[in-house]
């Protein structure tokens, strides 16, 4: 096709989300507007009617919300980026913490507060800053919600807030199926994580961790206490903080890969206390494959980059909704 018959389907949903800031009218006085961006699959259920929900109800609060759901991956950073020149007054996001991950990367270095609606399989993030899981009180941090400042880790050219994997958890993310995934849920990633341990060949990798190398055959550059829900995989981390703490796993053994797994599940840290792995504390980190192939790395969950890989503590702050310290007395 040529010409105007020729329509790129994401510019016109651009166009229109655009259109939305002066074709609505609201029953009160508007008095902010942003964006409500989400997965329109996260978790096991379709939120599309519960978004345009939500909308109605912040509408009528005076908060005006431009109808933004997410097709792929990468369009949330890039939905972000579209809008921001047009003045918008905070950017709410509903999803999983990849979709959540590629909104704050869209607001690095930014004064526009993200607000953050969980709706994922582990919803790290809001276990990491005490955002409530029950998405309408979550909704309700939206209005009332203070903004707090965090650095982003960066990956290369990449940001990220929770963590960086390299190994085993790469690649459950990246060989997902994310139909078993929706439908199951925490069950339908057992399948693909079953399988992929079973076939980990665990590959010789080196992490130079502020200039001293270490040898780890799994390992996670950390920012968060938490992952994959409620497990502690690094006790001593601080969401936010200028360093990292790297979890590293050298052995070669799968029956002390899955004792790794369920120490961590049992959120009492005896993965570490235990010998199974251990914590180094640094703030420039380099991952490198030893193999004569390159190893995947997840981001906040999500299989995006292969060794070899730096990461540090950015410069880019982005600005998260928080209950208020009053909200819990």
């Amino acid at each position: 096709m040529t010409g105007s018959a020729a329509t790129n389907p994401r510019r016109e949903t651009t166009r229109k989300r655009r259109r939305s800031f002066t074709d609505r009218t609201a029953s009160v006085p508007v008095t902010k507007r942003g964006l409500l961006i989400y997965n329109p699959i996260a978790g096991q259920r379709d939120r599309r009617r519960q978004m345009s929900s939500l909308i109605d109800r912040q509408r009528r609060r005076g908060l005006e919300l431009v109808n933004a759901p997410t097709s792929g991956k990468g369009d949330a950073t890039e939905i972000v980026r579209t809008f921001l020149n047009k003045g918008i007054d905070l950017v709410a996001v509903c999803g999983g913490d990849g979709t959540i991950s590629e909104v704050a990367a869209g607001l690095a270095g930014t004064n526009v507060p993200l607000g953050v609606l969980p709706a994922g399989t582990s919803n790290v993030l809001a276990i990491e800053l005490g955002i409530p899981t029950m998405l309408s009180r979550a909704e309700e941090l939206l209005l009332t919600g203070t903004p707090a400042a965090y650095r982003l880790g960066q990956a290369d050219h990449r940001h990220f807030l929770l963590w960086a994997g390299v190994g085993l958890d790469a690649r459950v993310m990246g060989r997902m199926n994310l139909v078993m995934k929706r439908r199951l849920g925490r069950a339908g990633i057992f399948f693909t994580a079953a399988s992929e341990f079973l076939q980990y060949e665990f590959p010789n990798l080196e992490i130079e961790i502020d200039g001293t190398a270490h040898e780890a055959t799994f390992a996670v550059v950390c920012r968060a206490r938490h992952y994959a829900g409620h497990w502690i995989i690094a006790p001593q981390a601080r969401f936010g903080s200028d360093t990292f703490e790297v979890l590293l796993f050298a052995h070669r053994d799968r029956a002390k890969l899955f004792q790794l797994f369920v120490a961590m599940q049992q959120g009492r840290a005896a993965h570490l206390s235990d010998g199974l792995a251990r914590i180094v504390r640094g703030r420039d980190v380099e991952i490198r494959s030893k193999e004569k192939y390159p190893v995947q790395i997840q981001l906040d969950g999500d299989c995006v980059l292969e060794t070899p890989v730096q990461c540090r503590v950015g410069e880019d702050e982005v600005r998260i909704l928080v209950p208020s310290p009053s909200a819990g007395r």
